[in-house]
């Protein structure tokens, strides 16, 4: 059985998230190029942590998909 659409846009918006996440992820690394001991510890500590939520939020989307995971009509925004 397919999802319903509150379902589809729930699990889309968790996907985009993540996708938002791992974006952000990329971005910071490519900003510690130039940098040096403290600072490239502080942001692969942050880079690491968005990762980390980035995997969350795809885990979510897939528990969506397979129905353990639902949205109400009334629950949308």
């Amino acid at each position: 059985m397919g999802l319903t659409k509150p379902n589809q846009e729930l699990r889309r918006e968790l996907k985009s998230l993540g996708l938002g996440l791992e974006q952000a992820a990329s971005e910071v690394l490519n900003l510690t190029r130039g940098c040096q001991g403290e600072e490239v510890i502080a942001a692969l500590k942050l880079i690491t942590k968005l990762y980390e939520n980035a995997d969350r939020l795809a885990t979510l989307a897939d528990e969506v998909k397979a129905g353990q995971i639902s949205r109400t009509a009334e629950l949308r925004r």
